[in-house]
């Protein structure tokens, strides 16, 4: 592997030398020396010489001009390393992809999978069946660090295509073009802009890998059992930029119709483009390939391309595009691969990427999903009994109270507003108005469910606007979403007692099966990282052995984030460590942040990252996996439960959170134009509780501490370390779960945050001392488990460590200074280089929130 790793190099150094020359070309000689200046002395500090002073002393020195430039030069040089190693992962794929036979199939490929399950005994017919029964929905949602202008990634779309042709003044000018251009945009972006952003993948890199991905996992069944079969596409997508209401005050019921309208557009031009195709392609004359009645009916009435049947077919049928329904569109699609039945190589080279595409993306592009708090939901429905003159006031109920009336309510069609009757409070008028404006609808998703009330006010709103039907339910899944530790260990009596309702259990049987979301953030955040992760495993086996008891399918949504602390790291290999039982024929992952340029700005990234997850789901799938063993199990919740003390002793000291804010760039995040939803989940507050999960991780991410990947792990050294060691070789969960702290431990660096403490009062330096203390613990810890470094199998990352560190550092240095004048002065010229040291900080480590 010497050959990629030296293109790899060479590609960097390039990048490298002509940003290099970039800088003296548009910001200067003087600057391009302060930019070789500061990245010197930060690489000598990386190699141990003592000039951490002298660095912080130059920062000191410069002027808020020269600090964001400073800034926005490291930024641009991460972009660039990204991109190189991006052709690098790709380069490296592909070597494997050709070496790969089918006695040695390549690790989590499609050829691996087919092998693994012909290996457990499955027939041809059965992998076929199995396969086609399969949905992974991947789930994309907004981020306040993917906030990276679209004109930055098409300048780093045209680089990555100059680099493949290799001429250096053509890729000279790009990289001048990339430096001038400004990363970030000069308004708080709107939920429209995340809209845009957010569904930048979908009709461009997994446009090209979806179809890719499908033909090569028929290719991989046929090469294992001799026969090719024609699967559907495993993978679907639903978004929630622009239907998630929950604290964004943004997003409103216009900003929901949008969403819808735009993902159409884009769908429609894509499929414009794929019919265009077709018709430039399909040149097949009707003396030579006769085609059947039923696609030359199709063609009637076109003028052009006379004799030749195939032409006319998908001309008319891009005409009536506009009309159609994408159900209309796979019928007729149906028709033309019947007609080339004798031709079965231009049917799968031609036709079956269409095909595939309707069934993954549609002229929807991507559902829809609403997502609304609990609370405002009941304000909602109060107000309907009030106005229907039902009950003056439903709130002052008990829960068990409110569902029996919302249960009695829902056994009749009739609404409870009288004609013509106007919303009074916002919580209604909102509500009304979402669900009036969704139209391609995914799943309505309820945060905060305590109750199955909270999902009983979803069905009563949908009654007013005709979306709902006595014995049927709604026409689309209502998830309850369980997010704190005690709502999870809450989850199994509360999906029992959902499923016990009348209403819910008609509804869930019209649906097929209940899908329930369950949230790694706000668990994470409030009882820390093992007893979060602990709380996840034991609630999705609880939940699904009360699905089983009652005969509901119950599919899980796991609501994952970019960092460790939230669910993130390698998708698939988490999927392996799902409770075994739990993972059923469906699945969805939510996907944002850094993790959507590192999966999929390239499509070939794209296919290998579908890859590993089927890989993963479709063996998790067949629910043989074995549990732990008992032992394990009460071991590991003695410690979390010590885990979730020390945790929540930190946090509940007296002082942390003014540690918190002055150490951390919290308070910054909530004030610059970063993101559409707020910081805080109602206003500023002086408790940890009320932040949201995001930028809680954010912050501690920006000052590389990572704190809550990892914290509270060291409760485990009250284990025996040989019992510690047996379980990490041998139950999955316990070794995802050790693997995704040593990646936040890894990418941690407590040097760097102790500069840091420069914003911080004396009195409240000992927090600091503590967090260190405990890192030291919990990386010697794992280490010992392991009986190896903390990255001892994840080579490449600690690699993308060694070389990113002396890049991140000087970030790093700028970012204390620039908070530092900023708290003192509040002036608004420091605020762009501080938002882009966010982004900078961002852009290098990845997985950052």
């Amino acid at each position: 592997m010497t050959e990629p790793f030296e293109a790899l190099k060479r590609e960097v150094d390039l990048l490298g030398r002509l940003l290099g020359e970039a800088i003296k070309a548009v910001s200067g000689e003087r600057f391009y020396a302060l930019v070789e200046e500061v990245r010197q002395m930060a690489k000598a500090r990386r190699r141990g010489e003592e000039v951490a002073e002298a660095l912080v002393r130059r920062i000191q020195s410069l002027s808020p001009e020269e600090a964001e430039a400073l800034v926005r030069a490291f930024t641009q040089y991460f972009h660039l390393v990204n991109l190189a190693e991006e052709r690098h992962r790709v380069r490296v794929n592909r070597l494997r992809a050709e070496a790969e036979t089918l006695e040695a199939p390549r690790p989590e490929s499609f050829l691996a999978l087919v092998k693994a399950l012909k290996d457990r005994g499955l027939s041809y017919e059965e992998v076929v069946a199995h396969l086609s029964s399969l949905t992974l929905y991947l789930t994309f949602t907004a981020h306040p660090t993917e906030t990276r202008r679209r004109t930055l990634r098409h300048h780093l779309e045209a680089l990555q295509e100059e680099l493949e042709e290799g001429g250096q003044e053509r890729l000279f000018a790009r990289v001048i073009l990339l430096y001038a251009t400004e990363e970030i945009r000069k308004m708080r972006p709107t939920v429209e802009d995340e809209i845009k952003g957010g569904l930048y993948y979908l009709p461009t890199t997994l446009w090209q890998a979806v179809p890719k991905a499908v033909g090569a996992l028929e290719e991989a069944v046929e090469r294992v059992y001799g026969k090719r079969p024609s699967l559907p596409p495993f993978v679907r997508f639903r978004s929630w930029i622009g239907g998630d209401r929950d604290g964004n005050p943004h997003v409103t019921p216009e900003v929901t119709r949008f969403a819808g309208e735009y993902a159409r557009k884009v769908a429609r031009e894509k499929l414009l483009q794929e019919l265009d195709r077709l018709i430039r392609d399909l040149s097949l004359s009707e003396e030579r390939v006769p085609a059947p009645r039923e696609v030359r009916e199709e063609g009637e009435g076109v003028e052009r391309f006379l004799g030749e049947p195939y032409r006319r077919f998908f001309l008319r049928l891009a005409q009536r595009l506009s009309e159609a329904n994408t159900q209309d569109l796979l019928r007729r699609v149906e028709k033309a691969r019947r007609g080339l039945w004798r031709l079965p190589t231009v049917v799968r080279i031609h036709l079956d990427p269409l095909r595939t595409r309707l069934l993954a993306f549609g002229l929807e592009l991507v559902p829809l999903d609403l997502r609304e708090e609990s609370g405002r939901l009941l304000e909602a429905v109060a107000e309907l009994f009030r106005a229907g003159g039902v009950h003056p006031n439903v709130l002052s109920l008990s829960p068990e109270a409110q569902e029996a009336l919302f249960t009695q309510e829902l056994f009749s069609p009739r609404p409870l507003a009288p004609v013509g009757y106007e919303p009074e409070g916002e919580a209604l008028k909102v509500a009304l108005g979402a669900l009036k404006a969704w139209r391609d609808r995914g799943a309505h998703v309820v945060s905060m469910t305590h109750h199955p009330r909270d999902l009983l006010a979803v069905f009563l709103l949908a009654r007013e606007v005709g979306l709902y039907r006595v014995g049927e339910g709604v026409p689309f899944d209502v998830v309850p979403l369980f997010e704190t530790l005690k709502d999870l260990e809450g989850a199994p009596e509360g999906v029992r007692r959902l499923l016990e309702n009348p209403v819910f259990l008609a509804h869930v049987r019209a649906r097929g099966g209940l899908e329930v979301m369950i949230g790694y953030s706000d668990s994470n955040k409030d009882a820390g990282f093992l007893a979060a992760n602990l709380a996840l495993y034991e609630a999705q086996e609880a939940i699904a052995q009360v699905g089983r008891e009652k005969g509901v399918p119950v599919y899980f949504f796991h609501g994952r984030g970019t960092s460790t602390a939230r669910g993130g790291g390698p998708a698939g290999r988490a999927i392996a460590g799902l409770p075994p039982g739990s993972v059923g024929k469906r699945i969805r992952l939510t996907e944002q942040g850094e993790a959507l340029a590192d999966r999929y700005s390239h499509p070939e990234l794209a296919l290998r990252h579908l890859e590993q997850l089927l890989f993963h789901f479709a063996q998790a799938a067949l629910g043989d996996g074995q549990p732990p063993l008992p032992g394990w199990r009460d071991a590991l919740k003695e410690a979390a439960f010590e885990s979730v003390r020390r945790y929540r002793s930190l946090l509940e000291a007296e002082g942390f959170f003014e540690f918190f804010e002055a150490f951390t760039p919290i308070r910054e995040l909530s004030e610059l134009p970063i993101a559409s939803r707020p910081v805080y989940r109602h206003g500023r507050v002086r408790d940890v509780r009320d932040l949201r999960a995001i930028p809680w991780v954010m912050a501690w991410t920006q000052v590389r501490v990572i704190l809550p990947g990892w914290y509270g792990l060291s409760a485990l050294e009250a284990l025996p370390l040989s019992l510690l060691q047996e379980m990490y070789r041998a139950w999955p969960f316990f070794a995802t779960t050790l693997e995704s702290a040593a990646m936040a431990l890894a990418k941690a660096d407590l040097g760097v945050a102790r500069l840091y403490l420069r914003l911080v009062p004396e009195p409240l330096h000992p927090f600091f001392f503590r967090i260190e203390e405990e890192y030291q613990k919990t990386v010697a810890l794992l280490e010992a488990i392991f009986q190896a470094p903390l990255l001892h199998n994840q080579r490449t990352l600690a690699r993308q460590i060694e070389l990113r560190n002396p890049y991140v550092d000087p970030i790093n240095f700028v970012q204390v200074e620039l908070l530092k004048r900023y708290r003192l002065s509040q002036d608004e010229a420091l605020k762009r280089g501080l938002m882009l040291s966010l982004l900078g900080v961002a852009a290098g480590l990845r997985n950052a929130g």
